[in-house]
């Protein structure tokens, strides 16, 4: 007989003990796990003030006050960091959202108010498939240009595709597939292939689970 993980019978009411974990993932201080790994990996799995490998994960804006259990509120302290922002209020709320913004940029995360609409369609699109569909799924970007040039013709497909801020931080490639001069010689044909990468598939899978899927 395999040997559970954790032994109950070391608590005075083991019957109790569901009851307990119900009760705290139904709370408004519950971090979904998805949420709850974006943050450790954002942070590079250490202290966001003193980098410090001893994680907790703290609301800036405290829960009495209104705040909520979402990304933006969310940054990762040490039990030092934790305590003393709780008991001294130093750093203040200003200084830990200043922290949380050096961490993003670090890591490159989009900013989804930021996007276009090409840019949410393209997410909810992929966001309606399964997970082993998502990866491997493709957009094809096909368009003719008004120019002889085909470099210039990638160019103005490009801007005209505006993935700019999804490629820009990782989370997509845009690859030309084909870029064919026509035959009255003043139009280029240009293919471009959408396809998302791994760490985009990530960020998309938290997006999903948190429910914060920008809609188009």
């Amino acid at each position: 007989m395999t040997k559970p993980l954790l032994d109950r019978t070391q608590y005075d009411h083991p019957e109790h003990f569901d009851d307990d974990i119900r009760e705290y993932r139904t709370s408004k201080r519950y971090i979904p796990t998805p949420l709850e790994n974006l943050l450790f990996e954002l942070s590079g799995y250490k202290c966001g003030i003193c980098s410090a490998p001893w994680l907790e994960i703290h609301h800036i804006e405290e829960l009495g006050d209104g705040g909520q259990t979402e990304y933006e509120n969310l940054i990762v302290l040490c039990p030092n960091c934790h305590t003393r922002v709780h008991s001294q209020g130093v750093p203040s709320k200003e200084e830990l959202r200043h922290y949380k913004l050096k961490q993003e940029i670090a890591y490159e995360l989009p900013v989804l108010s930021r996007l276009t609409t090409m840019e949410r369609e393209f997410l909810s699109r992929i966001a309606a498939l399964s997970q082993e569909d998502q990866l491997a799924f493709s957009d094809w970007k096909h368009g003719e240009i008004a120019t002889p040039t085909q470099d210039e013709a990638v160019q103005l497909f490009r801007k005209e595709v505006g993935h700019f801020h999804l490629q820009e931080s990782g989370m997509v490639t845009v690859d030309l597939e084909s870029a064919v001069t026509l035959a009255d010689g003043q139009h280029v044909s240009v293919a471009l292939r959408v396809r998302l990468t791994g760490k985009g598939l990530k960020w998309l899978r938290y997006l999903r689970a948190s429910g914060r899927l920008p809609t188009p």
